[in-house]
Parts: C-alpha cells; structure tokens; sequence
C-alpha cells in the first residue's frame, strides 16, 4: 500500500459516516437535545461530559478535553493509526481506499504488507488442513468444540511433516518473507522447514482482525505444550490479547472481559456462552495489555490456577495493574479449584456455575490486602513497618484519588502507620494543552470569534464574500480565516469533522480543534450569523486602525506622498 489517501476521499468517507454510529457500539450513548452524551471513555469519571454531535460530526469532552472526527475518535480508543482508521471507516462504507499517484510511498506499510498476506494465506492453509484431517477434527471434538466455534476463531491444523506450508505458499511469497512472518525457520544448513507441525493452530488477531501471528496447540503428547510465532514485525505478544478481537466482535458492548492463561481457555468459554475472555500470549501481563483491557469496560476479572505460579502470575498482573488503575475501574482475581482451569471447568460444570464463581471473584484492593497480610507479621512493628513499606513501593505509580484513599486509610488501621502523601502525576501531554486551555481561557479576539464561529456552522460561510476576508489577510490568523472561506465556498456541505480532517496535518491543526469547541460560542438565544458580522466589521476596523497608526507613523518621519495623505484622511473621516 503505498501513496497518501487523498483529501477528497476523506471528505466523502466522514460525508457517508455517521460518528454516533462509530461511537455508539463503543460507548453507550444518551440523546439530550440534539446532541448525545456519555462518560468519558477516556477518563474516568461519574457525570457524563462526553459529548457527540451529529451535526458537526464531532465529538468532544469538557473534563479531559478529548476532541474530534470519527476518524479521531477509532484512532484513540481502537489505537489505531491514521491510515488504519480510514481503512477501518471505508470497510464499513463498502469503499476502496485510494491512493495518490506520485506520493511518497509508506515505506514501513510497503514492507508489512508481504507479511500480512502471507499470514492470512497461512491462516487459509491451516484451516483447509483441518478439515481434511479427521484425527485433528475428533480432537477438537473431544475437547467439546463445534464447527461453529472452529469457525469464529479460525482454528485450523498444522500436519505433520517439515515443508508443508513452505511448498503451499513457496510460489506466491518468497522464502524470506514466510521467515520473517514467523512461517518456517531455518536450520544450520540453511535448509527451511515449518516451525508448526502436528498443531491445532489458533491465528492471532490483532485490533482490525489481521492475523499476525499464530499459537499451536500441540496434538498428541510432547514438549512444548503451546508453541507460539516468534516476535516479527507484525506480532509483538506483550501488546496483543489472544481473543480481544473475538470478544469484541461478538459483543456489540462488552461490559466486562476475563483474562485467562491459554487458548483452549477462551475458545472453550466461548463455545459455553461466555464469548468475553482474552489470553496473553505466554507472557505476564503488562501495561499495555492492562490498558487495552480497561478501554471502554466496566470490569476486568483475571482468572488464574490456584497453585503458586498462578498467585505469583497474580501478584505481577497487580503490580501492573496499579500503574494503570484508575477511580471507577474495576479488577478482580478469581481463582479456581486447584487442578482446574477455565476449560476443564466449564466443560465439566457449566457455564452457570462458571458465571457463579466470577460473581465471587475477589476485588483488587482485598487481594492486596489479604496478600501483603499474609507476607508480613503484623503482631510486630518490624513487620508492620515492612507490610507498609512495600505497600508504599506498591502505590507509588497509583493515581491520587478515592481508591488510593481507602488503601491508605486500611493500611493505617492495619499497622497505625500512616502513608507518606502522594505527589500528583504529572498530566498526560495529549490533555495537557486542552486543560490549560480550559483554565486560563482564551481571550476573545474578533479573529478567533470569526473562525471558531466558521469551525462550529460551517454553512455561515456562504454569508460571507471571500473579498471581505480577502483585504483581512494581513492581519494575524487572516489568511486562516480567509483560506476557510474559500474552502467552504468551494464545499459548501462540509461538516465540522470534515473541515478539520482537511488541516488535520497542517500548522494551525491544533489551533483549529481548541475553536472548534471553544465554550464562548453558542449560548442560549446566540445569533450566530450577526455575531460572525459583527466580528467580520471589527476585523475590518481593526485593519482600518493599523493603517492609520502606519500612515501617521510614517507622516512623523518624513512627507507623505499625495496618494497617502488622501488616503489617510479617507481612512479617518470612514471612523
């Protein structure tokens, strides 16, 4: 894929795309007036300040300052990037994304497209070789697995045998692709063979439902158990949730997910109902997981074996968790029979006694509690001070607010002992100017007020002759009021969304958003059309009153010339 996407194919996407449609099935919604709102889905928060507008196509949050199009919106709380968000929106519009001709090609994208064919072309293979397999079929349906759930999380079979897949895809993709696409390996006599063989083979997805990766589940007995893809350009495990894709599309609003250890664990869950677990990916959990599983859900429950690698696998999903943690998140740890997984449960006691024992789960700040309890002597001071200074290494990176208050104050009742006071961390960069903003509070030019107006009803520009903000394009920000006239007299039907798309990487992008929701404009009973002439007529006095002080200044240095002085006494006799 390379070139830039063109401009007009962004207007005509966001034209076709209704952003309460892309929000909605992310973050439930509630109409008031002509607007919706919800919490924030990305602060946390108790009174809705999230706000979405279908007119301007744009969203925007008063408490954290988040803004923009749908387009905006998907790369934010999907983490996508630009050019995936577009795809993203196209896919839903039934439209091809173009690209310019003699742009500057994506490099980075040029060089991962080879792998993500080639996986999905793999993905393709491994499915067709289950079904032509029946030991591997009997095998998935010994572990109580149907078609149907084969199906939705693309389960496959790798056979026996060193080359099958490399002699599969050898003429379409070549060697040193399958290599770096985690495919085959090479031996020390530089010979490639498969690197899954005799395998169930789960493909990893990631975020947009590319397979990037694969595990496989080995068929008979043997070691490892579980083999995953290596690390390729494509597939990092610590940003990447077995299932997270699945889980999402099987659920218009997930609500809560579960975190378990293997594969068979959530595609077993899934074919018992319960279609909201994830897996990392042979590795402890890290930030990034914990962020991804806290984005837009109410709660996250880890489900872990009751034996000791299971509580210290535990114990390191806390410690990361609470560099995340925010007020209103909610993190439980469940903890089953010992000798008995996610899998072997649910086949052998149902998905409603499974639903009983997430209900019991244990919340966060008691299994901190209970654990640093039993970890420390609290009948002695020597171990009261060390359960209290390991809390307090504990909480450093925990947020100041309502949670950390209460494990504070537990902490003291259980040792006497009071924390030392949390410094606040400092804002996320992304919210800082937007905050700021919001506490100082721009000042009220006519510049400002003219743009923002244009910015929030596009359509007032056709009040205005673009040789009116022509003569304004020697005052500071005119050529930016005057370059938004003319687009908008050559588009008239654009939207606010699709306004700022257009300047999305231009100098006044950031400028632009602030007015965009800027708070001075759109009071009850506001008459916008005036108020964009009265700011217009203002400009024009203001460019009248610098010319003046011009004229004057250079009449105090030396002699006008003729032309000047008329000039100058029109210009004050105009007022």
């Amino acid at each position: 894929m390379a070139g830039k996407i063109p401009a007009a194919f962004i207007e005509d996407l966001l034209a076709r795309t209704n952003i309460v449609d892309v929000i909605e099935p992310r973050v439930p919604l509630r109409k008031k007036g002509r607007e919706y709102v919800a919490c924030c889905p990305f602060h946390h928060e108790k009174t809705p300040s999230f706000t979405v507008s279908p007119e301007k196509q744009f969203y925007h949050c008063f408490g954290c300052g988040a803004h923009g199009s749908a387009i905006g919106f998907l790369m934010e709380f999907d983490n996508l990037s630009f050019p995936e968000a577009v795809e993203v929106l196209a896919e839903q519009a039934g439209l091809e994304v173009p690209r310019e001709r003699g742009a500057a090609p994506d490099r980075r994208q040029a060089e991962l497209e080879p792998l993500y064919q080639a996986l999905a072309a793999a993905a393709d293979w491994f499915r067709a070789q289950l079904r032509s397999h029946p030991e591997a079929v009997d095998y998935l349906r010994r572990r109580g697995l149907s078609g149907a759930i084969a199906r939705d999380f693309g389960i496959g079979f790798a056979p026996p045998g060193w080359q099958g897949l490399h002699d599969a895809l050898a003429r379409r993709f070549p060697a040193e692709v399958l290599r770096k696409a985690g495919l085959v390996s090479r031996n020390d006599q530089g010979r490639l063979y498969d690197r899954f063989r005799h395998r169930i083979m789960f493909p990893i997805r990631d975020r947009r439902g590319r397979v990037v990766a694969f595990g496989g589940r080995i068929l008979d007995q043997g070691e490892p158990k579980y083999l995953n893809s290596p690390e390729t350009p494509v597939f990092h495990k610590g940003e990447l949730l077995y299932g997270l894709y699945e889980a999402r599309q099987a659920n218009r609003q997930l609500d809560e997910l579960l975190v378990v250890e293997g594969y068979m664990d959530v595609v077993a869950l899934a074919q018992h109902g319960l279609r909201n677990a994830v897996a990392t990916l042979g590795t402890a959990v890290t930030e990034a997981h914990l962020r991804q599983l806290l984005r837009g859900v109410r709660r996250v429950v880890f489900c872990f074996d009751a034996d000791r690698a299971g509580h210290a696998a535990a114990w390191r999903a806390l410690e990361q968790a609470l560099r995340v943690l925010r007020d209103g998140d909610e993190i439980d740890f469940l903890f089953l029979p010992e000798g008995e997984d996610p899998d072997s449960f649910v086949r052998a006691q149902g998905a409603e006694a499974f639903r009983a024992r997430l209900a019991e789960a244990q919340p966060l700040s008691a299994y901190f509690l209970d654990n640093l309890k039993a970890r420390h002597d609290t009948t002695t001071m020597e171990g009261r001070s060390r359960l209290m200074r390991e809390a307090e290494q504990l909480l450093r990176p925990l947020q100041p607010g309502y949670l950390r208050s209460q494990l504070e104050e537990a902490l003291r009742q259980l040792t006497g002992l009071s924390a030392a006071p949390a410094e606040p961390p400092p804002a996320p960069p992304s919210a800082t100017p937007a905050r700021s903003r919001r506490r100082r509070g721009l000042e009220r030019t006519p510049m400002r007020v003219a743009i923002a107006l244009l910015l929030q009803r596009p359509a007032l520009a056709r009040t205005l002759d673009p040789a009116v903000t022509q003569a304004l394009t020697d005052l500071p920000g005119g050529e930016l009021l005057h370059g938004l006239v003319q687009q908008l007299h050559a588009n008239p039907g654009l939207t606010t969304a699709q306004l700022l798309e257009t300047h999305r990487d231009g100098p006044h992008a950031r400028a632009l958003h602030g007015l965009a929701v800027w708070q001075p404009l759109g009071e009850q009973g506001f008459d916008w059309a005036e108020e964009l002439q009265g700011a217009i007529d203002r400009l024009h006095r203001q460019r009248r009153q610098r010319r003046i002080e011009a004229l004057l200044q250079r009449a105090r240095e030396g002699e006008l010339l003729p032309e000047e002085k008329d000039e100058l006494r029109r210009l004050q006799a105009q007022g």
